[in-house]
């Protein structure tokens, strides 16, 4: 009697022991589900803000791809890439024909690298009021700008940086921005220009990783 009693309890402990872990499983694949799924939801969220950003860049430079890689900044966050963050932070305004002509090939490189975000910030306002975000960018590259006609460190537009770490480790330099020779962008940027310029930004956004 007192064997099967005992064989009773240990038969008891087994299954409380099998219903903990049976219960200790689903909690954990529950627990996993709900993570998976916040995840997902993250990501389709990131997707949509990242294709709603592609769509405003493509009405804004209709030669860009549908698909492409601009994201638009916010004067907060642009503070905060030059301060501490990484990638490839392109300057400019739609009105701006050199612009229009370059963000195609700032697209096509992103591309080609494997970059997911390019950094776009319109600086026309910013900078015809000279306001403190214009003042906080003139001052991180204030090394590498060209001066205005009173002597002043001025960005001049399509201004692309990149950056690692809130450090610049390169810059975009063909001249875009000075049309010297009285050529229009369509004239200017030739095949085999758009080739080293394509070139020279693959280039700088390696150096951002």
């Amino acid at each position: 009697m007192r064997g099967a009693k005992k064989a009773k309890t240990q038969t008891r402990k087994q299954w409380l022991i099998i219903a903990v872990i049976v219960l200790a499983t689903a909690s954990l694949t529950a627990w996993w589900c709900m993570r998976k799924a916040d995840q997902s939801a993250k990501k389709r969220e990131q997707s949509t803000t990242a294709l709603s950003d592609a769509a405003k860049f493509k009405q804004h430079y209709s030669q860009v791809a549908d698909d492409n890689r601009f994201v638009y900044v916010s004067p907060s966050e642009i503070k905060q890439i030059f301060e501490h963050g990484s990638g490839l932070v392109f300057l400019g305004f739609k009105e701006c024909p050199w612009c229009q002509k370059l963000a195609p090939m700032i697209d096509e490189a992103a591309k080609a690298e494997g970059l997911t975000k390019v950094y776009y910030m319109d600086i026309r306002q910013a900078r015809a009021n000279n306001d403190v975000t214009y003042q906080m960018l003139v001052e991180k590259l204030k090394d590498y700008l060209a001066k205005d006609g009173d002597g002043n460190p001025r960005i001049f537009v399509p201004d692309v940086t990149a950056l690692h770490d809130g450090k610049i480790v390169g810059r975009f330099l063909p001249e875009t921005s000075i049309d010297d020779k009285g050529l229009t962008p369509s004239e200017y940027w030739t095949t085999e220009r758009r080739a080293d310029a394509i070139k020279q930004l693959r280039e700088i956004i390696a150096k951002t990783r």
